[in-house]
């Protein structure tokens, strides 16, 4: 079959990335012809560092990041772009309007994973599908996240018409299946995001860079109650020989680090994933950081202080109790939980996390089945 995927995969994002590249490379083992559909919305604004340095009543250390971003962010992006030309299998640029155009290219069309559905991209629609009025394939929705269940008056009967389109529908996680159910009343099955069903072997080096012993921080966002000095102190007392090694994301919004003994500022999405696979230790407020800590067995500490992240973290925490203490939302927590202390069950929590894989597999295998054959 010609299955065309419709994701973020145009981002400098290491988690928004290995995810397409996932379900590219799972569903090519099943011998389908996969492409990802090369697709960026015109919403999407790339920042101009000179700008933000001309701007007004601006901090020294925001000044200090830009610079950073300045210097390092070229390369950074390098990596990306190079690890997409050389392991994604992408079509041609399509814009907005040669996306409604698209009629037999593929028989069929899956949107996801990754944040797709959120409020950004309600307006234009295009993660739903809602203006490939030429399109007669199949629609599918495999594990994608709307971040917040809020939906604007103004296009909820787009959002509306476009579901019912769909002759698939699955989600990431419980906000994402309420977002369903409140639109069209329709309550959607919860599958694994796509970094699960795939080994990534491929992309493995089984002798580290550094062989030595390290405790590996990826921050996204904002920092934690209580803050990261506390948080990484506790840590170390419990691995006082390792090292700190930080990597920064520099297209978002790089973080200034005093505690790290190395930091990678233009790290590869290869490099990326062997330092997750290497690491003694995780602590993290990204989701897919969660995902390859607990897909490498990894211990790990993830925490969430913005609300953007909250509802997947939650989400995680509930339906794999095994790491439910290990998911926080403050330095106060890990402790009221013995974070620092508990090591995960990862027999117990593979347990529980083998049938929803097998659940996401027929999904799968069941979307593409004609209907009139089922």
């Amino acid at each position: 079959m010609k299955i065309g995927i419709l994701t973020f995969h145009f981002g400098y994002n290491y988690g928004g990335l290995l995810q397409a590249y996932g379900l590219q490379q799972y569903l090519a083992s099943w011998g389908h012809n996969v492409k990802i559909i090369n697709y960026i919305p015109p919403n999407v604004k790339h920042k101009t560092y000179a700008r933000q340095l001309v701007s007004r009543n601006i901090s020294t250390k925001h000044i200090r990041k830009i610079i950073k971003k300045k210097r390092f962010g070229s390369k950074y992006k390098n990596g990306f772009d190079l690890f997409r030309t050389n392991f994604l299998n992408l079509t041609e640029h399509y814009s907005y309007d040669e996306l409604s155009e698209i009629s037999d290219e593929f028989e069929a069309i899956i949107v996801g994973s990754d944040q797709i559905w959120n409020p950004g991209q309600h307006k234009l629609g295009s993660y739903f599908l809602s203006h490939l009025n030429k399109f007669n394939g199949k629609r599918i929705s495999y594990s994608p996240c709307c971040a917040i269940n809020s939906v604007q008056a103004e296009n909820k009967n787009i959002l509306i018409n476009a579901l019912n389109k769909f002759d698939a529908i699955s989600v990431r996680n419980k906000e994402t299946q309420d977002f369903v159910h409140k639109l069209i009343k329709q309550t959607p099955p919860i599958v694994v995001d796509p970094v699960l069903l795939w080994g990534f072997d491929e992309l493995i080096q089984q002798e580290p860079e550094d062989p030595s012993s390290y405790i590996l921080v990826y921050i996204l966002g904002s920092e934690i109650n209580g803050g990261h000095n506390k948080v990484i102190e506790r840590i170390k007392s419990k691995y006082p020989e390792a090292q700190v090694i930080s990597i920064i994301a520099t297209e978002d919004k790089p973080q200034l680090f005093n505690w790290t003994n190395k930091t990678y500022w233009q790290a590869t999405p290869v490099e990326w994933i062997n330092l997750f696979y290497h690491a003694a230790f995780i602590y993290t407020d990204s989701f897919h950081g969660v995902l390859f800590s607990i897909k490498f067995a990894k211990p790990f500490l993830a925490y969430y202080a913005d609300i953007k992240r909250r509802s997947r973290f939650i989400d995680l925490a509930k339906r794999f109790i095994p790491i439910s203490d290990n998911i926080i939302d403050s330095y106060n927590d890990a402790e009221k939980k013995s974070a620092f202390e508990k090591a995960i069950n990862y027999e117990e929590l593979y347990k529980l996390l083998k049938p929803e894989v097998d659940r996401s597999i027929s999904f799968l295998q069941e979307s593409f089945v004609d209907s009139s054959t089922k």
